[in-house]
């Protein structure tokens, strides 16, 4: 039988979600707050988690709160203390394995969230965008036709990329809980998979599942495009400073990627500790 992409989302949280209390790391995108009203449609009690650093206010964050507001959700949310971040930069690639530049980055903000969560099952819009293919990359070289988009959606999806979900999956594991991302069953890519790039984001992106849910989405108002959850929230900037340290940028580069590469490097080569 023909299942709808909110059909999907909300079996699969049904298959695997048995708790009637959840946890929802909710953005102010598609593709998390989707996943919210999958879970809300099965009578499930949200909490909703969100963050934003305590140098920049965030519109993922005021959108998640606004939404949880509206969907009659509870709300938590979390300040990210950027003064820790040269210890919290080797407690990433220490405890976490962070190895990329996007590893570090989309994962710092939820050694904070994750401590607040009080449910077992968390649920994420994880992974959802490599499906549409909205990354200037991917507009450019992938989404004149079926055949590109979908050797796009090969890379994102391979086990070793899956937009770092097994840095979070450990992360979550760390603190007992279990990360639920409807966005990665085969169901979700079954869907998917023949859809070109045009039907997926026009007349809007992310359409079809703008569409299924649209009940849901009046009620919370006008959700803008999509954008990377370290660009929207700045992380990206708060790492910027670390290049002025001179014990992490110690051989003086320009750019966190390469700064993340020599630590790991590093560590592959030595037996060095990383407790500060």
């Amino acid at each position: 039988m023909h299942m709808e992409i909110d059909q999907i989302l909300t079996q699969h949280i049904h298959d695997n979600v048995p708790d009637n209390e959840v946890a929802l790391l909710l953005s102010g995108g598609v593709d998390s707050i989707s996943v919210g009203f999958s879970a809300h449609r099965l009578g499930k009690k949200v909490t909703a988690y969100s963050f934003k650093t305590d140098l920049h206010d965030s519109y993922d964050y005021s959108k998640a709160e606004e939404v949880a507001d509206k969907m009659g959700w509870n709300f938590v949310g979390t300040t990210i203390p950027t003064g820790n971040l040269k210890e919290d930069f080797f407690l990433l690639l220490d405890q976490y394995d962070c190895e990329k530049k996007t590893h570090f980055e989309c994962i710092y903000p939820f050694i904070y969230v994750y401590p607040q969560i009080k449910e077992k099952y968390v649920l994420s819009g994880w992974a959802a965008d490599g499906y549409f293919g909205l990354s200037k990359k991917a507009v450019i070289n992938y989404s004149q036709t079926l055949e590109l988009l979908n050797q796009f959606r090969d890379d994102y999806f391979k086990d070793e990329n899956k937009a770092g979900y097994d840095k979070h999956n450990n992360l979550a594991k760390i603190y007992g809980k279990e990360f639920i991302c409807p966005y990665l069953c085969d169901e979700t890519k079954n869907y998917f998979v023949n859809k070109s790039w045009q039907e997926l984001n026009k007349p809007q992106q992310k359409y079809p599942v703008r569409l299924a849910f649209e009940k849901e989405f009046s009620l919370v108002g006008k959700v803008k495009k999509h954008a990377n959850l370290q660009l929207e929230s700045k992380i990206n900037n708060v790492f910027e400073y670390l290049l002025d340290d001179e014990q992490i940028n110690f051989k003086a580069r320009s750019r966190i990627m390469d700064i993340c590469r020599d630590w790991v490097m590093r560590r592959k080569t030595s037996e060095i500790s990383f407790d500060m």
